[in-house]
């Protein structure tokens, strides 16, 4: 399978520069990409993805047309914003692997956060994601502690399971907000981040805090030094662990398959997210090895793509995602690929190049 960087160029040339079109993987000047990578056999999981969206004023054609660019282009599966059921059953037709790409717990739904104000994170400093999320204003985290929060998200993976145009679903934003901002992002934001700084560090809200009595006979607050405490850490990697292990629960029993974006390696999913992500059963992980965002040559794809390889248990598939835009030329796609393949990777996911966005979105953050 090819990745045709000619065929998404001619394309552009069409005018199709939206979210979700084959803008959303174009990185202007790339004309090479994955040819010879990998080459799919029957019931083997070597496969190349991509996440896009279809915007509602987008006609069955429009869809079809960039649906068709994917896959001419050597992409097997797409992760499709909500599942959009239109895109689904286009990408279907043609051969494509459908599946929903949800937000699991970044959730500013004003009817939820009419309805459940006390579902979100709380700070170290008492301050709820609800009233003032940290970084950016989407960032609204629901607390995974929460019995009501597991169950909201379990009748909705359910949902989407249940939907005869998706192959799977594909969770995002599974983990708490990043305690630690990768270093190459503490300009943007004016932060200095060598510590665990309060505001950033979740979750402290009173389910937590009691849950965590109960098993240890402290409050994390009481602590001496929450941020060093490995009880308190393990007790945040554990809380997401059970989540996604529900989820999967959930899906599998309806016969699809449930992947999740992670963090890059396990040791900075742990340190940033509180992701555990190999303990995850999970059909496959989708690690960001976004390596400009950590301040990091391409070459550093295949030893943090070789980490995750080595933590995951040996059936389950690794595919690495790309951030397009830092890629500027067919020279660095090519070497990201061949760099992740190298680590293990059994295929690629490519994001960005996006042109255009839902309101709140920050693409290269996820």
């Amino acid at each position: 399978m090819k990745l045709d960087r000619r065929s998404f160029l001619r394309y552009l040339g069409l005018g199709a520069i939206t979210f979700g079109t084959a803008a959303a993987v174009d990185v202007p000047g790339r004309r090479r990409a994955l040819a010879g990578t990998v080459e799919p056999q029957p019931g083997t999981a070597a496969k190349h993805w991509a996440w896009t969206r279809f915007l509602p004023d987008e006609s069955d054609e429009d869809i079809r047309r960039s649906i068709a660019v994917f896959r001419d282009a050597g992409v097997q599966a797409l992760l499709i914003a909500g599942g959009d059921e239109r895109g689904c059953r286009i990408a279907r037709e043609l051969g494509i692997e459908a599946h929903a790409w949800m937000w699991t717990l970044c959730r500013g739904d004003q009817s939820l956060m009419t309805e459940h104000p006390e579902w979100y994170a709380v700070s170290r400093n008492g301050v709820s994601t609800h009233t003032d999320p940290p970084y950016v204003g989407y960032y609204r985290f629901l607390c995974p502690s929460r019995a009501g929060v597991r169950r909201l998200l379990a009748q909705q993976v359910a949902q989407l399971a249940e939907c005869d145009y998706l192959d799977g679903v594909h969770l995002d934003y599974v983990r708490y907000p990043d305690v630690i901002l990768p270093v190459g992002l503490w300009e943007k934001y004016n932060l200095i981040q060598d510590k665990e700084l309060p505001e950033f560090d979740f979750c402290y809200c009173e389910v937590c805090r009691r849950a965590f009595r109960e098993l240890t006979g402290q409050d994390p607050l009481e602590l001496p030094d929450p941020t060093a405490d490995p009880r308190w850490r393990r007790y945040r990697f554990d809380t997401i662990t059970r989540l996604v292990n529900e989820l999967v629960d959930v899906v599998h029993a309806r016969g699809k398959q449930i992947t999740a974006a992670v963090f890059p390696t396990p040791t900075i999913a742990r340190r940033l997210v509180r992701q555990d992500w190999p303990q995850w059963e999970l059909d496959a992980v989708l690690p960001m090895l976004y390596h400009h965002f950590y301040e990091q040559p391409i070459a550093w794809i295949e030893a943090s793509v070789a980490e995750g390889v080595n933590a995951l248990p040996a059936n389950r598939p690794l595919y690495a995602g790309l951030y397009l835009p830092a890629l500027e030329n067919d020279e660095d796609f090519d070497r990201a690929v061949q760099h992740a393949l190298a680590g293990g990777a059994q295929g690629v996911a490519l994001f960005g190049g996006v042109r255009r966005v839902p309101d709140g979105c920050d693409t290269g953050r996820r």
